[in-house]
């Protein structure tokens, strides 16, 4: 697997989100989230942007699918309007949570 640029993928990021309204925001990764992690984030986030042209079923697809791996990388992107910032942070995955619960329920 080759290395992950994530300059280059910040800033393809960047040219989508941070422009109009958001030119004056600033994107915030949570220092627990692992830079490749980030990368990967950032990457399905501004492709699932990119691919909202396409037919809605395809971006449906592709928008579901990143969403899954965003739970499974235990990462979510947020807006905060307050601080002008859209913040990577972590999350607990849909995963952990239902075993947690599972063994909340059966022991």
């Amino acid at each position: 697997m080759a290395d992950l640029d994530h300059k280059q993928v910040h800033d393809e990021w960047s040219k989508i989100f941070l422009v109009n309204n958001y030119e004056d925001w600033s994107l915030e990764i949570d220092p627990e989230i692992k830079e490749d992690f980030a990368t990967i984030a950032l990457f399905l986030d501004y492709k699932t942007a990119k691919s909202s042209g396409e037919e809605k079923e395809v971006y449906e697809g592709i928008k579901k699918a990143s969403l899954l791996i965003l739970d499974f990388l235990e990462v979510q992107i947020i807006d905060n309007p307050e601080e002008k910032k859209i913040q990577m942070i972590k999350k607990e995955s849909s995963r952990v949570r239902d075993k947690k619960l599972a063994k909340e329920i059966w022991g």
